[in-house]
């Protein structure tokens, strides 16, 4: 039994995983150090945190990615609903300091329920592409187009909610997570072409409003903040606002260039980046470790990312393909954006970055999403 169990334990995506929760532990201990915090405090949570992480991993990895599936819509409803209750039961300690309602409050810790969407937007949507391919005997332009007209009928409610609570960094990971989902799936490359083609021509127009006078009022009728404003046009000359809306950004340039090729430590790192445990904790590694230790963590997340997908592979099952694509590129989009954003090549906005950044809800849902990945099997029929 024992020995059954052992073979079937994947030690070559373990691994990467397992240094990728001590590595959090120490940066999160040096960003604790630099701020001045409690550090004892702060390691002791990331240690609970990565613990608890690491035992949601091993029981969802017991369970069939069948069983998840099947129960998908379910998962989906309830991390709807539980997103819904943030317009009434948001806590009033992060409103404070975000101004947006986007943490629940459970007894003495934050819970951010966008966190779990992303897995529960993930198992759903691969369920509704596999359902569609069985009922599609022949894929054509026409059913395509059909199966993105369910997809936009089941997102709107996430992007609804995602909407409202102005967590636009969000809705591109939702966003991210579709766009890698259409690709492995073999939707037609000309409906692919047009909705790329749609992304870069909001984008542009998104640059053209927030420099203009006319421009900003039409943004600030669809709701969008000043900060989210300001965080593009610090972004598009960070030095010009060095003193004021850019100082963050300003600052993890500094901080990452300091480090230069193998870092200065954490005794000798002094250059101060606001948030730097969370959104900013790439910053720690550039300063800390160089240039050398930075390419080698993007290194590990391409080398997990490998085995993720290896994993998949060696199964031959669509399904889990499906999974493991959508799982890793939706990793992937935070990963570019939150390092993008910290080395000044993409604007600020507010993406954690994945197992490192502080943070207990996202360490531990992304615990589950690995072990949906841990607990892939092979000869196992999905729908």
């Amino acid at each position: 039994m024992i020995k059954r169990l052992s073979s079937e334990f994947n030690y070559s995506l373990f691994l990467p995983i397992f240094i990728f929760y001590l590595i959090s532990i120490g940066v999160q201990s040096m960003a604790a150090e630099l701020d001045g915090a409690d550090v004892k405090n702060v390691v002791t949570k990331q240690i609970i945190f990565c613990l608890i992480s690491l035992l949601a991993m091993g029981i969802v990895s017991k369970f069939k990615t069948a069983t998840l599936l099947k129960y998908a819509p379910f998962f989906y409803v309830v991390s709807l609903g539980i997103m819904a209750l943030l317009y009434w039961f948001y806590d009033p300690a992060m409103y404070t300091v975000t101004n947006t309602k986007r943490w629940l409050r459970i007894g003495g810790f934050s819970f951010q329920p966008s966190e779990l969407m992303k897995l529960s937007f993930t198992l759903f949507m691969v369920r509704l592409a596999l359902i569609d391919e069985l009922n599609c005997s022949q894929r054509t332009l026409k059913s395509d187009l059909r199966y993105l007209g369910k997809v936009a009928l089941f997102s709107l409610p996430t992007f609804f909610l995602m909407f409202i609570q102005r967590d636009f960094g969000t809705s591109l990971v939702f966003i991210a997570i579709l766009g890698a989902l259409f690709v492995i799936s073999g939707v037609h490359w000309k409906i692919l072409t047009t909705i790329t083609g749609i992304g870069a021509a909001l984008g542009a127009t998104l640059l053209v409003l927030v420099f203009s006078e006319w421009g900003n009022k039409l943004l600030y009728w669809l709701h969008f903040k000043t900060y989210q404003l300001d965080r593009v046009r610090a972004w598009v000359d960070p030095f010009q606002y060095r003193d004021s809306i850019a100082y963050q950004q300003v600052q993890s340039l500094y901080a990452s260039g300091s480090g230069g090729l193998f870092g200065r430590g954490s005794e000798q790192a002094s250059v101060y980046v606001p948030v730097r445990e969370s959104d900013m904790i790439f910053t720690v590694i550039g300063e800390g470790f160089g240039f050398i230790g930075s390419t080698l963590v993007v290194f590990l997340y391409f080398y997990l990312f490998y085995q993720i997908i290896s994993a998949a592979m060696k199964t031959n099952n669509k399904g889990n393909l499906y999974l493991a694509v959508t799982f890793v590129f939706g990793l992937l989009f935070q990963i570019f954006e939150n390092i993008g954003a910290a080395i000044g090549i993409l604007p600020l906005t507010g993406i954690p970055l994945p197992i490192l950044s502080q943070g207990g809800t996202s360490l531990i849902v992304l615990g589950v999403g690995l072990g949906i990945m841990m607990g892939f099997r092979e000869k196992e029929r999905l729908i």
